[in-house]
């Protein structure tokens, strides 16, 4: 039988079918399939005052651990010069003394800036950190102490084999920074903003990529990632490496021995009495090599 519709007194009786809703007494609403009935969380958004710390935190973080791989490397070449060191270890050591001085008065100066938060996992961080900071620097200032040696040069490579050893002992504190970042919202979104925090940006692409071959015309621009020795039409020059520079030594068909040392975006020119050049640009450093631009003339 088919369909049956009834109209009587102001309601509808429909035969041969169904109905559900609210209607009725017995109804009830259903969410339909991939609808949520709760609302999602809102992100995190974090104070000013958190970004402003992560920012720093992330930039002290950074520089201890170039600081820490650039003086293994420099000790090294102390304790075990290279064929073509152009001066002693003892003049070798009284540069690296002075660098790291430097790098741990930067660092000290940097985590001082770092205020308080008022989320006790970031500011044990960061107290704990400033007093390893703190034990190091103190070290180091009384091993590198002019008013305390009679000759800054005597014992200079000594000195600077207890100032490596200071500085690879130097330990950031766990939980690190990663870890209290992500444990707290507000952190996690402040370490997300803070440009300190982002990640290195990749090297550029060099022209002609690893082939140290290209140079010997002597137009090249290559990807260095390793100590290398490049021929460059009449130079033959050796390229080392830290986590920030980009080391180029000369040596020239007459013997005459030169260094260039450049962060990104440094330059350098090495002449002889003839009038041949070499310049070199540094076009990108970082801790996974350099790309430099090399042309002689």
């Amino acid at each position: 039988m088919g369909r049956v519709v009834v109209l009587a007194a102001g309601f509808a009786l429909v035969a041969g079918g169904c109905s559900s809703g609210a209607a009725g007494g017995g109804g009830s609403a259903r969410a339909t399939p991939g609808t949520s009935t709760s609302a999602a969380p809102k992100p995190a958004v974090p104070r000013q005052a958190s970004v402003k710390w992560a920012d720093r935190m992330c930039q002290v973080t950074k520089l201890l651990a170039t600081m820490k791989k650039n003086s293994a490397h420099e000790v090294a070449d102390i304790a075990d010069p290279p064929e073509d060191a152009l001066i002693g270890p003892d003049f070798t050591a009284m540069g690296y003394l002075s660098e790291m001085s430097s790098s741990l008065d930067e660092v000290a100066k940097k985590v001082g800036e770092v205020r308080p938060l008022g989320i006790a996992p970031a500011d044990r961080l960061h107290d704990d950190l400033a007093k390893e900071i703190e034990r190091v620097h103190l070290g180091v200032t009384g091993l590198n102490d002019p008013g305390e040696l009679a000759d800054p040069m005597d014992g200079s490579a000594d000195r600077a084999e207890r100032v490596g050893r200071l500085i690879a002992s130097l330990e950031t504190p766990r939980p690190g920074l990663a870890a209290v970042t992500a444990a707290e919202p507000e952190l996690s979104a402040a370490y997300r903003l803070a440009p300190g925090c982002a990640p290195p940006k990749p090297l550029p692409r060099a022209a002609d990529g690893t082939n140290v071959g290209a140079c010997k015309d002597g137009t090249c621009e290559i990807l260095v990632k390793k100590q290398t020795r490049l021929v460059v039409r009449g130079w033959t020059l050796r390229v080392s490496l830290t986590e920030d520079k980009a080391t180029v030594r000369n040596h020239d068909a007459d013997g005459a021995v030169g260094e260039i040392s450049m962060a990104a975006g440094g330059r350098g020119t090495f002449a002889d009495g003839n009038g041949a050049e070499v310049t070199i640009r540094a076009v990108a450093v970082n801790k996974d090599g350099a790309v430099l631009k090399i042309r002689a003339k």
